[in-house]
């Protein structure tokens, strides 16, 4: 054994003890840790409201876990249902949840799926929902692996629908629908809340209405003007009878439906300014421009007294102030009108300007 190798072995031998007395700590193993589980998020909107005799529940698909990562495994929704009786609830109570549905996240064949909503609708089996009962609900998402997402809760009153009105009508104006109905002729069953009003519903098609009524406040009376609309479009309405002591109110099926075509009734104002001056062997007119957006034109009227009606000589309206009438005879004085006419589909005509008058010599 060489000097340089005992002077190297006595050096490292020192560190070889120390080494066996102090393992390195990367090298222990622990019990094992189980993994994570990845919850699905908490469903959104959970809404339950009543319809004429069933309660629609309604809920939006969580797009990610409760950790923020995507949701990409989402099975089903699991839906629960309690009874109790209305109003506040007992301090300490809770209610009692059963399984009402299980609803597949992909397809259910016992739901309706809007884009990312989900729309239940509990008519109560058989037997039907009962009057004076409270119905609380409570869904939440599950994963495929079984995991279930936290629970939200909503509730409904359930009480008896009125009546829906009868017999509406709608009739078109400018701008407006004037809706008229009758209301239910039978008394309401025993149950129902007393009748507050009526809500009136909108759509740009039939069967096809938005979840807001357009009135404020229900109306006390069976008649409502629908105004600020568009003109030859075409607008459908129903009408719901309102009951109930204070909101969320308890509306009834909808009534007949109705559709009605607000027109264009407004014509222009007469043009004004109108002069005639005579001028080798014709006549010209010429007036002031109408301020109209829609205006078309301008139509030319001849009267020759002792006529009381004119004669319109320009057969489609022209665009031009000015006119210049090449057949008048001399010696005979004219009486010249013009109208304006807009651009609606019914062609509304002004009332004549004030008569220009003039003669060739």
């Amino acid at each position: 054994m060489t000097g340089s190798f005992r002077r190297l072995l006595a050096c490292a031998v020192p560190w070889l003890v120390i080494a066996s007395l102090f393992p390195l700590a990367c090298g222990r193993r622990g019990p094992p840790v189980p993994p994570r589980a990845v919850v699905p998020a908490t469903v959104e909107s959970f809404r339950a409201e009543p319809r004429d005799t069933d309660i629609v529940v309604s809920w939006i698909r969580p797009s990610r876990n409760e950790d923020g990562s995507p949701l990409t495994d989402l099975g089903e929704f699991q839906l629960f249902r309690a009874m109790g009786p209305p109003g506040p609830p007992v301090i300490g109570s809770q209610p009692t949840f059963s399984l009402l549905a299980t609803i597949r996240a992909e397809r259910p064949d016992n739901a309706t799926v809007r884009d990312t909503q989900y729309i239940f609708r509990d008519d109560g089996g058989g037997a039907g929902l009962s009057p004076d009962v409270r119905y609380t609900y409570r869904v939440q998402a599950v994963n495929r692996r079984g995991v279930a997402g936290p629970s939200v809760d909503a509730f409904v009153d359930f009480s008896l629908a009125p009546a829906p009105p009868t017999g509406l009508q709608a009739t078109a104006g400018d701008g407006v629908v004037d809706l008229s109905w009758k209301p239910a002729g039978a008394p309401a069953p025993a149950g129902t809340p007393p009748l507050r009003g009526y809500n009136v519903y909108r759509g740009l098609q039939p069967h096809a209405y938005g979840s807001q009524p357009i009135n404020a406040a229900p109306l006390l009376e069976a008649g409502f003007q629908d105004a600020g609309l568009t003109n030859e479009t075409t607008y459908s309405y129903v009408v719901r009878s309102v009951a109930g002591e204070r909101p969320p109110w308890r509306e009834s099926a909808g009534s007949n439906e109705a559709s009605a075509t607000p027109m264009d009734l407004t014509p222009p104002a007469p043009p004004r300014g109108l002069v005639a001056v005579p001028s080798a062997g014709t006549i010209g007119l010429i007036w002031d421009t109408n301020p109209e957006v829609d205006l078309l034109g301008y139509l030319v009227y001849r009267r020759e007294p002792p006529a009381l009606t004119p004669v319109r000589l320009t057969e489609t309206p022209i665009r031009t102030t000015t006119f210049t009438d090449r057949t008048p005879r001399p010696g005979v004085s004219y009486l010249y009108t013009v109208t304006a006419v807009d651009r609606s589909p019914r062609r509304n005509e002004s009332a004549p300007s004030t008569e220009a008058s003039a003669a060739l010599p």
